[in-house]
């Protein structure tokens, strides 16, 4: 059956207590409900509490209730025979009172018979089932299972209305395990077993609609949260939201500040201008669009090879012409070059010099034009490359192209994810000054029938100049970072504090809520 009320979902925790220092045991617990007329119920408890020795007083005792509609001026307890006058608002439970043993605490060792009544209004529903009835479902309260030892003789009296009959009644889920009419002809469900009562013990009941006043309602919907559930639930979301927008800001700076380190032309060079700068060599348009250091070296090597004034011995290089006609940049790296001694590599920061020339060049040059329109402009230059050498031309003409426009296609920072875009079918034969970087391989260099394949000469002609160009500087990888540091440095924030210092204190103690040992 299908069920129309859920009255007591309550009394997670019966008597209030710090975890570490009260147990006890419940060998006996009586509960007994009677649904009126008027809807209400009257509930009593008549509980067997045993205080466990080496353990704190039973000094309070929490009940729950099932709803929040109940005065705690209704509400009468007592413990051994003695009234108890203090009883309050549960504050461990939702809905519930506490109530104060005072004097009549119950003593390790001891036990002490505990009774209350107390009166919970419109506790009574329409049931879904069947039509013209009435429905009541209840659960008494329940104890702390880390606080409790032992089962106990556990007994839930359910007494219906006035004027019930027993053919007419039922129960729902959970069989009855005897019944009976009262003196007052009243119909009584009981139901006994010996159990923990350490959680949730559902019953429920259905009667004629007629025997309780009118109108009935639909039972209300149980919160998905209880209200000290959600409220953890907001401060929870709080103090994620807090932090994720710390985490935020930290990731957003740290991206912030990585992006710089890789922009090392000055701002001041993007201030407002007009019009394309044309002529820029490839190395220098690299630069311009702030390709990787080391690809732009890369590219400064490729010219002074191509223009013969350096040749590739195995990875190192050697000077082989003069310095007339090459650009500053070209001349500064030649001279680098031909004074190291042996096989050691450039020191990284003359080579740093030499990038940093060639900003203070690109500055002059780009003085008065728009940054934005011509890298646009040095962009469609570099596409129109790709285009040359991905054409269907001969193997003879393909390779003529590539040795013409292959400068264009290193400073793209996407290289190697176009070059695997080569059909694998198109061949090339390389031009005579790219013979030699493919030392030991005379059929590749010799240009002899049907030569390599475009990606594959691409690939082995880039990866043969970064390895040369890892091999002559020493630290290559570190070189974008000197040079930012020098022409776009990170403006360094600055702060005072007052004397006497600051302190950030946290305190967060064991937040435990321990409402089943009988004392506080």
């Amino acid at each position: 059956m299908v069920k129309t009320l859920l009255l007591l979902l309550i009394g997670l925790f019966a008597v209030s207590a710090n975890a570490q220092n009260y147990n006890f045991a419940v060998p006996e617990f009586d509960c007994v409900v009677c649904v009126n007329s008027d809807r209400s119920l009257d509930i009593s408890y008549d509980i067997l509490f045993e205080c466990t020795p080496g353990y704190s007083s039973i000094d309070i005792i929490d009940i729950g209730f099932p709803s929040d509609n109940f005065s705690v001026n209704s509400v009468e307890a007592g413990v051994d025979g003695y009234s108890l006058s203090r009883i309050d608002y549960s504050t461990y439970i939702d809905k519930g009172v506490e109530v104060h043993l005072q004097q009549h605490a119950i003593r390790p060792g001891e036990r002490g018979h505990f009774w209350l009544t107390g009166v919970n209004d419109s506790m009574v529903f329409l049931d879904t089932e069947e039509d013209d009835f009435a429905s009541v479902e209840f659960s008494t309260t329940w104890f702390d299972s880390n606080l409790l030892t032992g089962s106990s003789d556990f007994s839930l009296t359910i007494v219906f209305p006035e004027g019930s009959q027993p053919d007419s009644v039922r129960y729902h889920d959970r069989p009855f395990t005897s019944s009976r009419v009262d003196k007052d002809g009243r119909v009584v469900y009981v139901w006994e077993e010996t159990r923990r009562v350490d959680s949730k013990y559902i019953v429920g009941i259905s009667f004629p609609d007629y025997l309780v006043e009118g109108p009935l309602t639909e039972k209300p919907s149980e919160p998905l949260l209880s209200s000290d559930a959600l409220v953890g639930l907001i401060v929870f979301g709080v103090i994620f939201l807090f932090f994720s927008l710390i985490i935020f800001v930290i990731i957003k700076a740290v991206r912030k500040a990585h992006k710089r380190r890789e922009e090392y032309l000055p701002p001041k060079l993007g201030l407002s201008g007009s019009g394309i700068r044309r002529g820029l060599t490839a190395p220098m348009a690299a630069l311009l669009l702030e390709e990787k250091l080391d690809r732009v070296l890369v590219l400064v090597i490729f010219g002074l090879l191509k223009k013969g004034k350096l040749q590739l011995d195995g990875h190192k290089l050697k000077v082989t012409g003069s310095s007339e006609g090459v650009h500053r940049y070209e001349k500064n790296l030649m001279e680098l070059i031909s004074g190291s001694e042996g096989t050691r590599a450039l020191p990284s920061d003359e080579v740093k010099n030499i990038f940093l020339g060639m900003i203070k060049i690109l500055e002059k040059k780009m003085d008065g034009f728009s940054l934005n329109e011509s890298r646009d402009y040095y962009r469609s230059v570099i596409e129109s490359a790709w285009k040359m050498v991905s054409a269907d031309h001969s193997a003879e003409k393909a390779g003529e192209i590539l040795g013409d426009r292959f400068q264009w296609l290193l400073a793209d920072e996407k290289f190697d994810h176009r070059v695997k875009k080569f059909s694998s079918e198109r061949s090339v034969l390389l031009p005579m000054y790219m013979f030699h970087y493919f030392p030991g391989n005379s059929r590749m260099m010799g240009g002899t029938s049907g030569g390599m394949s475009l990606s594959q000469a691409c690939s082995q002609v880039a990866t043969s100049l970064e390895n040369t160009a890892s091999n002559t500087v020493s630290h290559l990888s570190r070189l974008s970072s000197s040079v930012t540091s020098k022409t776009n440095p990170v403006p360094v924030s600055s702060y005072s504090s007052s004397s006497g210092g600051s302190s950030c204190a946290c305190a967060c103690a064991g937040c435990a809520c321990a409402c089943a040992g009988g004392g506080r």
